[in-house]
């Protein structure tokens, strides 16, 4: 069979962790009783959707209260104005003493700042009652709830009350040896690889079939883990239909390019020595001939030869066994699939 040459993928291999796309903690924000929940636990819950409910009893009539003190701040202000519009044309007829209408100003402006400060604590009041009903700030899956109905939440600090797991689209993290990165950032440098960009990483799952949906990488670390030497990269793919889960291992096939060119033989026509690889090769004149290879990655049920062997030459694929430097054959050609 001849060795062809062929535009081959340049794939390296890896095991990578599922990751959720984005994990939401959903916390009390105020302090008080948590009257209910709203949610089935492990289902899917939209943005915006109501999830808890805390008592709101208290923050109703601190919202009461404080729309009262702006009531009674805005009569105050109204007053103010009123008498510094009084006094305004009489201190320029010396009528009143300038010291009187100084106090008067002084009393508006007084006026003035305790509206503000009654519409900020209007604005606190009616902020802590909407926080009395908890919504979800994302899309996902959400996990068990940390905190039974009845008990006393936001002392204090906010109180974790439940997890949302974005998982549409969804991560998966994968570590390169740094010596992978290297080859293939001088390869592509050089020329000798064709950088693949786009949807360029397949994922295997752990009962071994494809998943569906290709993905592409959409982080790479600035640095190398000292402890390991590897580099974690991060893809990302749809998962519309949920299969792919948080915490679940997959195998990562990243193809990083395309090598044009590439030089193939069979598997069976390699031959693993003491000393390396080798081939029998046909000459011209049906002599067989022993080449010593350096070989790249398997592509299916083919070599990729890095040396060794050119295009277009013969090798034996059937009788390897048989072969001797110097022996003169009849050669047959393979089989189709051979």
């Amino acid at each position: 069979m001849a060795a062809r040459s062929e535009t081959v993928p340049v794939v390296r291999e890896y095991l990578g962790a599922v990751a959720a796309y984005r994990s939401v903690q959903v916390r009390a924000r105020i302090e008080g009783f948590l009257q209910r929940r709203h949610f089935e636990e492990g289902s899917l819950v939209r943005k915006g959707q109501l999830l808890y409910t805390i008592d709101p009893l208290g923050y109703q009539a601190n919202l009461r209260d404080a729309q009262a003190e702006l009531a009674a701040a805005e009569a105050n202000l109204a007053n103010a104005r009123a008498r510094e519009a009084r006094y305004a044309p009489l201190v320029k007829e010396d009528a009143v003493s300038r010291q009187d209408y100084d106090d008067t100003v002084a009393q508006l402006k007084q006026a003035q700042a305790g509206v503000e400060a009654a519409r900020a604590r209007l604005d606190r009041a009616r902020l802590d009652l909407g926080y009395t009903r908890i919504v979800a700030l994302e899309s996902g899956r959400i996990g068990a709830s940390q905190v039974p109905e009845g008990a006393l939440v936001g002392k204090g600090e906010p109180t974790l009350l439940a997890t949302i797991e974005k998982l549409d689209p969804i991560y998966v993290t994968f570590a390169m040896p740094d010596r992978d990165a290297l080859f293939l950032r001088k390869a592509i440098a050089t020329g000798q690889i064709k950088e693949q960009r786009g949807e360029s990483v397949r994922f295997i799952l752990p009962d071994g079939s494809e998943y569906a949906r290709s993905g592409r990488v959409d982080f790479a670390e600035a640095q190398v883990n000292p402890d390991n030497g590897t580099i974690t990269l991060r893809a990302v793919m749809a998962n519309g239909a949920g299969t792919l889960l948080p915490g679940m291992f997959v195998r990562v096939e990243l193809t990083a390019g395309q090598r044009e060119g590439a030089v193939l033989v069979p598997q069976k026509a390699v031959i693993k020595s003491p000393t390396g690889h080798l081939a029998w090769v046909v000459t011209r004149d049906n002599k067989v001939e022993r080449r010593d290879l350096v070989v790249g990655d398997w592509l299916h049920s083919d070599w990729i030869i890095e040396k060794g062997l050119a295009a277009g030459e013969s090798v034996i694929v059937d009788g390897v066994q048989r072969a001797r430097p110097g022996l003169v054959v009849k050669p047959v050609p393979a089989a189709s699939g051979s």
